[in-house]
Parts: C-alpha cells; structure tokens; sequence
C-alpha cells in the first residue's frame, strides 16, 4: 500500500486533442489519483478542458497551460510569435488559480527555428506575470533542433523551473554527440531547477539515463507523458515508469518516493497528498510487486533486464474506492508474460 501514485506529466484532454487520453484510464483505473496535464490546453482551449475534463475524471486534476494559444489541438503549436498571447495566458492563470501550476513550452519545431531562446524568454515572462513555473519540453525526435539549443535554453531558467524528459535520447538532449552530459545540466542542478522525466514515447533512453545518473542528475518526479498512440506502444502507465527504473537500479523506496511524495512537493500538495499520515487525505494505491525476468524497452528499441515489476491493484481517490482495468497488455499489467 503506498500514497495515491501522481502523475505529474501526461495528456488527458480526450476529443480536445488528437493525444488526449480518457482521464480515467489515465487515472483511477492505472492506480494514479493525480493528474498533471501537461499543456494540452492553451489560452484558448482551457476553459473547455476545464469544463468538460474535470468533471469526468475521479482523479485530481491540475494543469500546466501551453504558451500556445491553442494547446496541442494542432502540431505544430507554435509556428511564430503569432501564436503566443502572453496577456490571455496570464488571464486564463488567473481564472483557475490554484488550477493551473504554469506554463508548458515545447522547445521543439517551427518556433524554434523562428524564435530561437526567444520562445523560452516569452514563456518565462508569462510565468513570471503569472507567478507561477515554466516546465519546458527538450528533446525533438520529429524536427530538426540546433545541436546547442538545449544548452542555451537551461540558463535562462530560474529555481523551480521544471526541465521534462530528463532521459530524452532524441535530439536537443542532455548529453553531446561523444556522450558527454552537458555542463549546463549540472549547473542547473546546482541552481534548484526540477527534472522530470515524462517517458512518452520518444523521450526515454536507458544509456543516456545511465550518463546522467553517473553524474549525480536524477530526476525529482517520475511520469509518464501519457498518450493513446503512446500506451499502444512504448510506454503504458506509472507502474510501467516505475518498473524501469527499478531496472535501472533505482530502490523501491526511491521510485515510489518519485511518483508519490516528490510528486506532492512539486505540486504544492505535501502537506496533503503523496504521504499516508494520518489526518491527509485518503488518497492510495494497492501495488503488487512481482519477481520475475522482465525486459524493457526505451525509445530507441533499447533494451534493459529487470527483476522486479510492480502492477496497480486498487485504487482509493479522497476514500473511495475504484477498481483498476484489467491492463494494458494482452496478459494484464506486467511488461511481459511472467515465466
């Protein structure tokens, strides 16, 4: 039994985007009472997220805004500078205060080629209009990304900033073409930036995870970057995240601590959620953890052998109790058949 497992980066805005998934699904039903869309929605499409995701969903749902104006309803989001309207974004903020924790940019696509850093800079002054966070997205499988720009995008951040897809092997990574982690990464450690990982389907390698964890640069919070093209593939749910990293030799204790009380501290909740105290909120999930020979992919088709695995089994969101689906693979919830 573990506090409420909380998903601090996925897509859960069903039919408002092509990768928004059943809130639910995502949810209560994968052992998960907490939810972070992850940008989704922008300036505007929030209010329909608002109105049409929350009810819906028995998880706990907060949210970081996209800097683009239409979220994720289309790709790319952000073509120019035309597609940002820092003054709607800060008002929808300020609309669902205590909703919305900050402000999602994606350094990725068109607005990289056309903005450069400059893409960074508005989403930081948003935040800062706002008083809340950026959470940036690094790694770019599908464009072409200058092979600097994630090393000059890092100091521009402040302490509690949110970097995701710490273990991205695409380009725009945090280590260089001889495998060396850039000394940006290990400077915005020092200065209280938070790293993330948001596996997803492209934004996980097992090497470069190995390079950084040589270095000391671990992540505060494991998610999943959830989608429905994603589930169908690469990366299925938290207990999934989870069973890589144990394979990856992090301890149970760690990982759990990842996905429960560091993701409550990053969201402001400590105090209430990620902890089985009494008098909080009865927020827990039921894992089960198996012995086995289990393998795991990364984004690259990489491959990695683990011996444990974990597998939700009930879920309790604010004392009820929900039951979790059967799982996401043929046989149920563990990354391969058990032998």
């Amino acid at each position: 039994m573990t506090p409420g497992l909380i998903d601090v980066h996925a897509h859960i805005f069903e039919h408002g985007t092509d990768i928004g998934m059943d809130p639910n699904l995502a949810g209560v039903k994968s052992g998960v009472t907490t939810i972070v869309d992850a940008g989704s929605a922008g300036s505007g499409t929030y209010d329909g997220f608002h109105h049409y995701i929350l009810p819906r969903s028995h998880a706990r749902v907060l949210s970081m805004i996209h800097l683009g104006r239409g979220g994720l309803a289309y790709m790319p989001e952000i073509r120019d500078a035309k597609d940002i309207d820092i003054d709607a974004t800060v008002a929808m903020v300020n609309k669902h205060h205590g909703e919305i924790l900050g402000i999602k940019v994606r350094a990725v696509g068109p607005a990289v080629r056309e903005m450069g850093v400059d893409l960074i800079k508005k989403a930081r002054e948003a935040a800062k209009a706002s008083g809340t966070r950026v959470m940036v997205h690094i790694g770019d499988p599908l464009w072409k990304v200058e092979p600097t720009l994630t090393a000059r995008l890092l100091p521009l951040l402040e302490p509690g900033d949110i970097v995701t897809h710490l273990y991205t092997g695409a380009p725009g990574r945090l280590v260089d073409d001889n495998g060396k982690v850039l000394p940006e990464i290990l400077d915005a450690q020092q200065r209280g930036l938070i790293f993330d990982i948001a596996h997803g389907r492209f934004n996980m390698n097992f090497d470069v995870a190995r390079r950084l964890m040589d270095k000391g640069i671990v992540p505060l919070t494991v998610s999943t970057d959830l989608t429905p093209g994603g589930r169908d593939d690469m990366l299925k749910s938290m207990n999934h995240v989870m069973n890589k990293f144990l394979a990856l030799g992090f301890r149970l204790d760690h990982v759990i601590r990842m996905a429960t009380y560091n993701a409550a501290e990053l969201i402001g909740m400590r105090d209430d959620l990620g902890t089985l105290a009494e008098g909080t909120t009865a927020d827990i999930t039921v894992l089960e953890e198996h012995e086995g020979d289990w393998t795991f992919t990364d984004s690259q088709r990489g491959t990695l052998k683990g011996t444990k695995a974990l597998a939700p089994v009930l879920t309790f969101k604010d004392g009820v109790r929900y039951d979790v689906e059967y799982g996401p693979f043929p046989w149920g919830w563990l990354p391969n058949p058990r032998p």
